[in-house]
């Protein structure tokens, strides 16, 4: 049996590694807001029961045009989805066939939603630290029709600069490249660095985000789409009415109004992330420059991790395994920043990892 290709479903990857769950664990494979669900998710009882009870908007019209006015983007530029995953697979169906170019390690759902949909498949893998070569990028844009970006990326944590992914739009201009850029946790971090003011001057970019992680609402299925009006309008040709479900939209309606919600749970991330990090250094763990609510950890001779990650499991720890991810390959483990106490849960096990190793 495969190793599953996400996180947050322990029972699924214990099983799967034939190790036994261990209830009580910890999930630090999934990476959601570690402070829990915002408290605007909450409905009343009349809300709940009209928006389960009553259909609704077929393109959630007044979410989209919420998420406009919250964005200061127009309305035409905008697209709400069941969850990112939903508008990747859409993407993936309008470039079938074409030719479409991934940087990795990535999210897996570009590459399975392109496999899908018969792409040609390019990919530049990247090593620790994950910087892209610009030169090297140029050179193999030829004839790309799609390129997928993800920042800040998922696994690593890491991100660009924003001059350069403005270079890397110039780049694929010159090339009619569209250009995909993932920024599904972008607000964990605390700089809230965003390529969207490039969105009215560049037809050929796409931002993908997720209101799912940083409310804590997975179970909900919510994403957005910014683009040019003629992508938007083409993908929602391709989107099926009522994608995005009553609860959904109301939920998200509720969820803009949460004015500080995301600060606070930046400002925190931060601190505790740090924290991690100068921990796990101390014990003589590799740990990616992160500037959101995960991390990928490692020995500094990148030697399979497997043996760790049983050990981690067996002590009630469910770390995110990486042998999906291309470049990863099983030398790094993807941990979430969790709460305070679940962290020095998880120092502690690590610690008594590296004293039986001695």
């Amino acid at each position: 049996m495969s190793l599953p290709d996400h996180g947050a479903n322990p029972k699924i990857f214990t099983k799967a590694l034939g190790v036994a769950y261990k209830e009580g664990s910890i999930d630090f494979s999934v990476n959601t807001n570690p402070l829990g669900m915002s408290n605007y998710a909450n409905l009343t009882q009349s809300d709940l029961k009209e928006a389960i009870s009553a259909y609704p908007e077929p393109h959630a019209e007044h979410l989209t045009e919420a998420l406009a006015k919250h964005l200061k983007v127009d309305k035409s530029r905008l697209l709400a989805g069941n969850g990112a995953a939903e508008l990747i697979f859409h993407l993936a169906h309008l470039y079938q066939g074409k030719k479409v170019l991934l940087i990795e390690p990535a999210f897996s759902e570009y590459r399975d939603a392109c496999e899908a949909n018969g792409c040609e498949m390019e990919s530049i893998v990247l090593e620790d630290p994950w910087k892209i070569d610009l030169r090297q990028l140029e050179g193999r844009l030829d004839e790309v029709d799609l390129m997928f970006l993800c920042a800040p990326n998922n696994p690593t944590g890491t991100t660009y600069e924003i001059e350069e992914i403005r270079e890397i739009l110039n780049l694929a201009a010159q090339h009619n490249t569209m250009v995909v850029i993932d920024e599904a946790f972008y607000d964990f971090q605390e700089s809230k660095q965003t390529i969207i003011e490039e969105i009215q001057q560049c037809n050929h970019l796409i931002i993908l985000r997720s209101m799912t992680k940083m409310y804590g609402i997975a179970g909900v299925r919510l994403g957005y789409m910014v683009a040019s009006p003629s992508i938007i309008q083409q993908i929602r040709n391709l989107q099926p009415p009522w994608s995005v479900n009553g609860l959904a939209q109301r939920i998200g309606l509720n969820l803009l109004q949460d004015s500080s919600f995301i600060n606070e749970t930046a400002v925190y991330i931060k601190k505790e992330r740090l924290r991690m990090k100068t921990e796990l250094r101390k014990m003589d763990f590799c740990v990616s420059d992160s500037v959101v609510n995960f991390y990928l950890l490692s020995e500094k001779d990148k030697r399979d991790l497997r043996p760790l990650m049983i050990f981690l499991i067996e002590h009630k720890i469910i770390p995110r395994h990486t042998y999906s991810f291309n470049g990863l390959n099983g030398r790094y483990l993807r941990l979430a920043v969790k709460t305070k106490d679940e962290n020095t849960i998880l120092l502690s096990v690590l610690k008594k990892w590296r004293d039986q190793s001695c």
